[in-house]
């Protein structure tokens, strides 16, 4: 059967997703009679704020750039972003945390899930008219929580739906409310007019994106007055994906980048309005709070010290800033080494709301909770952290404890770019039949490996002395990339 057809037909699949829930969430029926619950009820899970920012590098979060100040370029970013080194300060940050991919749609799937984005069949970016979106078979966080009587909300960029489709929109993967642009905030930043609530066009709005997604927010948990149920939203910024665009008086206090530095600076005040909204509701003691970035940077210095740039499965492409405040349930002031990833959210969460699941399918991630509390320092992983993306080489990425394992198809020098329209004779950057034709095929022959505890800028390849290492890491690799396209599926397979 065409997935194409199967999954756009997502209302028959939402009813059996609803009663799969039933089944996923063990003791806490969906639609079973509740008492009322209120803000004070402390069996009760927290609330809980994902905040995603767009296109944003490791070295762009002053508390990040801090911890490699030898290792800075010639001209470091020069952004600043007091609201978020706060929320740093005030709980734990994660040195080696990774996104979900290189680039975004398939990062924010996993993000979402649990699940590694090629197990999702989110093999790249989605773009209009095509098949591939996250499907409505797949239960999200949000889709968790209501189990536990959540209010959720998503505000900002979605790209989990191909746009000009009848995919299924935020309110069919578990919002109770949206206020979304399909991809990026057009014509730019500034008083964009591709915004939608609730599945209906807005039309122009006045502001800058961030501003207006975390006004969105704030007015929707006003219509919450009472707090009687915990709430989720996730608040994802089209900052700092271009077109970038920030207020003057930010911009011009950048003499590089400044658009860009401006625009980042924008959305951290953005950030500090809702932490001093939760403040003065006194939400803050009961709410999660957690910020991280969907992938890299495509400008250089906002990912150093690490190699690469947004798309690639070098460190720059993938590790992201992660930080994550809960007060007096997390220590302030704390960092985890522990290598993490998107992945890891989902399981986390529901252990910190007391959610328990069972998965039809498999969960790629861990719970990470224990560290969060500061009862462990390391949890033994059974799989390692895995990436594929067909488009760029390296295609394969393992992270296993300190060891990197890089897999090329077609290895090509750091100072080379590689062009897949000329590779595979596809012809358009746009996901579509040839490149799911030629991601099929798409396995590495060539690998390097390093060793992170010394070598996170990823310069000294030791593949040839620890062949071993090499032998067992290689076979994951090929067997995760396999065991994922399968499960993942052809978007045009008849």
């Amino acid at each position: 059967m065409n997935l194409n057809n199967r999954y756009n037909s997502y209302n028959t699949n939402l009813i059996f997703k609803k009663l799969a829930i039933d089944f996923v969430i063990l003791g806490t029926p969906l639609f079973a009679a509740c008492n009322q619950i209120t803000h004070s009820d402390n069996k009760l899970g927290p609330n809980i704020v994902l905040i995603l920012a767009d296109d944003l590098g490791y070295n762009d979060i002053s508390t990040f750039r801090r911890l490699h100040l030898d290792k800075q370029p010639e001209n470091p970013p020069t952004c600043l972003t007091p609201n978020i080194d706060k929320l740093a300060k005030d709980g734990m940050i994660f040195t080696d945390f990774y996104c979900g991919a290189a680039v975004c749609s398939p990062s924010r799937a996993s993000l979402l899930t649990g699940k590694n984005c090629t197990r999702l069949g989110i093999y790249n970016w989605v773009p209009e008219n095509q098949p591939m979106h996250l499907r409505s078979e797949e239960i999200t966080l949000a889709e968790l929580l209501k189990a536990k009587n959540y209010k959720t909300g998503h505000f900002g960029k979605w790209h989990l739906t191909s746009q000009n489709t009848n995919q299924p929109l935020p309110n069919d993967q578990g919002y109770d409310y949206s206020f979304f642009s399909y991809n990026n905030a057009m014509p730019s930043h500034r008083n964009p007019v591709n915004y939608f609530r609730n599945g209906q066009a807005v039309g122009p709005l006045e502001g800058y994106a961030c501003g207006l997604v975390v006004d969105e927010a704030i007015n929707w948990l006003n219509t919450n007055e009472t707090y009687q149920a915990p709430f989720y939203i996730n608040i994802w910024f089209n900052e700092a994906h271009s077109k970038v665009a920030a207020p003057p008086e930010l911009a011009s206090r950048h003499k590089l980048n400044n658009e860009y530095y401006g625009c980042i600076e924008n959305m951290d005040l953005a950030i500090g309005k809702l932490m001093a909204y939760l403040k003065e509701k006194n939400l803050e003691n009961n709410t999660i709070v957690i910020f991280t970035s969907d992938n890299g940077s495509e400008i250089d210095s906002s990912n150093d010290p690490f190699r690469g740039v947004k798309h690639f499965n070098y460190e720059g492409g993938v590790r992201v800033p992660f930080v994550i405040k809960w007060p007096e349930q997390i220590p302030a002031g704390t960092e985890s080494k522990m290598p993490c990833s998107f992945t890891d959210v989902f399981p986390t969460i529901a252990a910190l709301t007391g959610t328990e699941f069972t998965a039809e399918k498999k969960i790629d991630g861990i719970d990470i909770s224990e560290i969060l509390k500061g009862k462990q320092k390391t949890i033994e992983r059974e799989n390692p952290i895995f990436f594929f993306r067909y488009f760029h080489d390296p295609i394969c990425m393992l992270r296993d404890g300190d060891w990197c394992l890089l897999g090329y198809k077609n290895y090509i020098s750091p100072s080379e770019t590689l062009d897949i329209i000329k590779l595979a004779n596809v012809d358009s950057w746009n996901f579509n039949e040839n490149h799911m034709k030629y991601l099929k095929n798409a396995t590495p022959e060539i690998f390097e490996l390093y060793n992170m505890s010394y070598d996170k800028e990823q310069k000294n390849d030791v593949s040839a002395q620890h062949p071993e290492i090499v032998k067992r890491m290689k076979e994951k690799m090929l067997a995760y990339r396999d065991e994922m396209i399968t499960e993942g599926g052809d978007w045009y397979q008849q």
